[in-house]
C-alpha cells in the first residue's frame, strides 16, 4: 500500500513537471512567434518601399522619354513578377530571411537593368540622333 502510495504521489509529481515544462517551452514558442511576426513586418515593408521606389524611377525615366516601349514593358512586367513572388512567400502568413533575401536580389537586379537600360538609351541619343523609330 505504501509503495503504490509513492508511486502515485511521485506519478503526479512527474506529471505536473511535464506540465510546467510544456507551459514553459509554449511561452518561448509564443514570443519566438511574435519576434518572427514582427522580423516579417519589417521585411515586407522594406520590399513594399523598395519596390515603390524602384517603380517610381521606372516611370520617371519612361516620362523623360529614356526608355523604348518595350523596355518599359518588360521592367514592369518584372515588378509584377517580383509582386507575385511576394504574395507567394505571404502565403504562409510570413517572409523569413531567405525569402527576403530573394525578393531584395530581385529588386537589386530590376534596378541594375534599368540603370543600363536609361544608360543604354543616352549613349544611343546622347548627340541628336532622332528618336523616330523607338
Amino acid at each position: 500500500m505504501k509503495i503504490s502510495l509513492m508511486q502515485t504521489t511521485l506519478g503526479m509529481m512527474v506529471l505536473g513537471l511535464m506540465a510546467s515544462a510544456a507551459h514553459a517551452n509554449w511561452d518561448r514558442d509564443s514570443h519566438f512567434r511574435h519576434y518572427t511576426a514582427q522580423q516579417s513586418r519589417a521585411y515586407v515593408q522594406q520590399i513594399d518601399t523598395r519596390q515603390h521606389q524602384l517603380i517610381e524611377r521606372i516611370q520617371r525615366a519612361q516620362r523623360q522619354q529614356l526608355l523604348s516601349r518595350a523596355e518599359f514593358r518588360a521592367l514592369m512586367h518584372n515588378q509584377h513578377q517580383i509582386s507575385t513572388m511576394k504574395r507567394n512567400f505571404l502565403a504562409d502568413g510570413i517572409i523569413d530571411a531567405r525569402e527576403f533575401r530573394r525578393l531584395d536580389h530581385a529588386l537589386e537586379l530590376a534596378s541594375h537593368t534599368l540603370r543600363a537600360s536609361v544608360h543604354a538609351h543616352q549613349a544611343r541619343y546622347g548627340y541628336g540622333t532622332s528618336r523616330r523609330f523607338n
